[in-house]
């Protein structure tokens, strides 16, 4: 099918679903951009008017967004039930699509996205927006050069703020999981991005009825990746008590090297030994300004969960979203991504509902 449009072109953006708390943030980073044109949106939640009056669009139908020729491209941002069909629906209509994470309940919805996409030919970009960090892609830099020499181990951790944990948004009935599953995705996107898939996963995925009430899935969350040549342990906490991602942390070590890389406020740290042809000691970098918090407030059309106050990551996800449709570069963030993103996640729950035992991710 197609989908460069040209560079001087005139996107056409509109939304399917607007329920998600990330909606608005990406609404107004495609405000922002000059040469691009936001079209209305389309959700059955009451919540609709509030958003449109609160961010000066038309409310339409799906229908008449997906009939629509000056629509280049559709936000899908509703709830996980919904993902896959609203993408599906619009990639065959044409539209290119960029889609809100986990892009579905689990890797059913995202099975049938990449049928979609190699079916219609289309461009799909998942939400992965934390990636777009420079500290991110300063840490995929250093890997692929060698600097840190083999890389034998890496620690990660993520968690969930602001008890979002025990919110129906991440709660939602046919989600193979809560926060371990809408949050940690994120997490689990950076070390496919880093190292690809495992070969096996161990993991344990705990709830603590003495400690937290039922209104959550998981308290706490641990795995181990085994790959043929390094060993990859996880970890996630539903309670984080930051409001930002201060804790969230991606370590490589290997026997040349070790670098630590934390996306927001964004920052990274090397070791080099002296053997790898850079000074051996410590390099540090963070971003020259402390950036506006990541989740601001509670509004009316986000009544469950403060929308995002921060901008910069969906800045930078837009503008690669909008270089992919114009120029008609592959996907920065393809559905192969998503869909692999949840094979793990549903590897690392299986696992744990068998105390542990190892799961195969080889097909």
């Amino acid at each position: 099918m197609g989908y460069a449009i040209g560079e001087d072109a005139v996107l056409g953006i509109a939304c399917l679903g607007i329920t998600h708390p990330h909606t608005s943030g990406r609404v107004k980073a495609f405000q922002r951009m000059s040469g691009v044109r936001l079209l209305g949106a389309h959700d059955e939640s009451p919540l609709l008017t509030p958003f449109v009056d609160a961010l000066g669009l038309e409310p339409r139908s799906k229908n008449e967004i997906l009939a629509d020729p000056d629509v280049d491209a559709v936000l899908v941002h509703p709830k996980s039930h919904a993902m896959a069909d609203f993408a599906i629906e619009a990639l065959e209509a044409g539209k290119a699509v960029l889609c809100e994470k986990p892009a579905g309940r689990g890797s059913t919805d995202t099975a049938r996205i990449v049928a979609a996409v190699e079916r219609t030919e289309g461009l799909f970009q998942v939400g992965y927006c934390w990636r777009f960090a420079p500290s991110i892609g300063k840490m995929q830099e250093v890997l692929a050069s060698g600097r840190l020499g083999k890389v034998l181990q890496v620690r990660a951790h993520a968690g969930c703020s602001h008890n979002e944990a025990a919110t129906a948004h991440m709660n939602q009935p046919g989600d193979i999981g809560g926060a371990m599953f809408v949050i940690a995705c994120h997490l689990i996107d950076r070390i496919l991005l880093h190292f690809g898939m495992p070969d096996t996963v161990n993991a344990r995925i705990t709830k603590f009825p003495l400690v937290f009430g039922a209104e959550s899935r998981e308290d706490a969350g641990g795995a181990i990746l085994n790959y043929p040549d390094k060993l990859v342990t996880v970890d996630f906490m539903s309670w984080d008590p930051l409001s930002w991602t201060e804790t969230w942390d991606l370590s490589a070590y290997g026997t040349e090297g070790i670098m630590h890389s934390c996306p927001l406020p964004a920052s990274y740290k090397i070791y080099d030994s002296g053997k790898n042809g850079h000074q051996q000691g410590w390099t540090e970098w963070r971003e020259t300004s402390f950036p506006e918090i990541w989740a601001t407030k509670k509004t009316v059309y986000s009544p469950e969960i403060a929308e995002i106050g921060n901008p910069i990551y969906f800045d930078r996800e837009a503008s690669a979203f909008a270089a992919s449709l114009r120029t008609g570069s592959p996907s920065v963030v393809p559905a192969t991504q998503a869909h692999n993103v949840n094979r793990l996640l549903e590897a690392m729950f299986k696992s744990s509902e068998l105390a542990g035992a190892e799961v195969s991710l080889t097909l």
